[in-house]
């Protein structure tokens, strides 16, 4: 029942919050003709509605045209509220300073002209800040040590929240793959949420066929996220085995000889799925990995005094002011912790949900180099 009513609220916020915008930049056309005007309404309705669009008629049109609508829709929910904020501060402007600005402003510009400009203009260049930003993926290098013994540095390739589907497709995952190659990895892991609502653009693209290129010495490892529940937890995990990554629902595996034990754990979203402690158990002659989609409960994985957890899930916000949520909701949004003698990196993601935007936030991958301190 709160989870409706929080919909509710949500959803009538979103609401008013495109009227108040809607008429705050309607000055630009308001002494056009007619049929400009009508078309400037009709486009701030498709506007708003395009989300529900997307969800409504997703498989029942294209998925080029469905993507199209993800983009637009999603893309909206976040930059309306640095549209918003802008109106916000125009108004407080104009109520402040409105009398100073009528008598310096050329005849042919009002200030209720001046004011929508502001709002478009501003929201356009952070929108275009937001996906340069995005575009720009860090590598995160991070070089974690471990008291037990390894015959060898070990490399490890780190990815978490592709996201593939409406938003990210063939062109972006396949530059994706040449950097992870790039690395010349011993071993390549993803933190889960690789799919992120449908399955349908993954198979429409044939996006198993660029993941099946990703090279690793001794292979490549994934834990499920909350998406590919979303996506449908059964057809996700049929269609990472046709990639050839190879998915551990509450398993354990050893790689690079026995050296390395590596846990995957099922997502939080299975309400079933096993303990840690039913898992594993310390071992003082193998490196144990754990990767866990979601970061919660950071103290079970140092309570099993196992050496290393990553994570994903967070994205730390995406987009601020939601960073400033997910530092609330969450031990670790994002970055490295240590706790006790376990090492975590949770990381932003390498994609996005929704609208290609980053603000404030990070798209990355982590290139782990791992080294012992063990003596004989």
């Amino acid at each position: 029942m709160k989870g409706r009513l929080l919909f509710v609220g949500v959803f009538i916020t979103y609401f008013l919050a495109n009227i108040y915008l809607g008429i705050r930049v309607y000055p630009l056309v308001d002494s056009t003709f007619l049929g400009v005007q009508a078309l400037y309404w009709i486009a701030v309705a498709l506007l708003v509605i395009s989300p529900l669009l997307f969800f409504g008629f997703r498989k029942r049109i294209s998925v080029p045209k469905a993507a199209v609508l993800y983009k637009v829709g999603t893309g909206w929910l976040m930059l309306i509220i640095y549209a918003f904020l802008l109106a916000l501060l125009s108004d407080l402007v104009r109520v402040l300073l409105g009398d100073y600005l009528i008598t310096h402003l050329p005849s042919f510009l009002s200030l209720h002209q001046l004011q929508a400009g502001f709002i478009v203009a501003g929201t356009m260049g952070i929108a275009w800040i937001g996906n340069l930003n995005y575009y720009r993926k860090k590598v995160v290098q991070l070089d974690l040590k471990t008291a037990k013994p390894l015959n060898q540095s070990v490399k490890i390739v780190v990815l978490s929240d592709l996201h593939l589907g409406h938003a990210i497709s063939r062109k972006e995952l396949k530059r994706w793959v040449s950097f992870i190659n790039e690395q010349q990895a011993d071993v390549v892991l993803f933190a889960g949420d690789i799919i992120d609502n449908s399955l349908l653009p993954l198979t429409y693209y044939k996006l198993d066929e660029l993941l099946r290129e990703i090279k690793s010495k001794h292979g490549v490892y994934a834990c499920l996220g909350n998406h590919e529940y979303l996506a449908n937890v059964e057809m996700s995990l049929a269609f990472l085995a046709k990639a050839n990554i190879r998915v551990l629902r509450d398993e354990v595996v050893e790689i690079l000889d026995g050296q390395i034990q590596l846990i995957g754990r099922d997502d939080k979203s299975n309400p079933h799925r096993k303990t840690l402690q039913q898992l594993i158990q310390p071992n003082p002659q193998h490196v144990q990995i754990v990767l866990d989609h979601q970061p919660y409960a950071l103290e079970a994985a140092a309570e099993q005094q196992l050496d290393f957890q990553f994570s994903g899930h967070t994205h730390r916000g995406q987009v601020w002011p939601f960073s400033w949520i997910t530092d609330y909701l969450f031990e670790q949004s994002h970055g490295y912790l240590k706790k006790g003698t376990t090492q975590y990196y949770i990381s932003s993601g390498l994609g996005i949900w929704g609208g290609r935007y980053r603000i404030g936030t990070q798209s990355e991958y982590v290139v782990v180099t791992l080294t012992s301190t063990h003596k004989e």
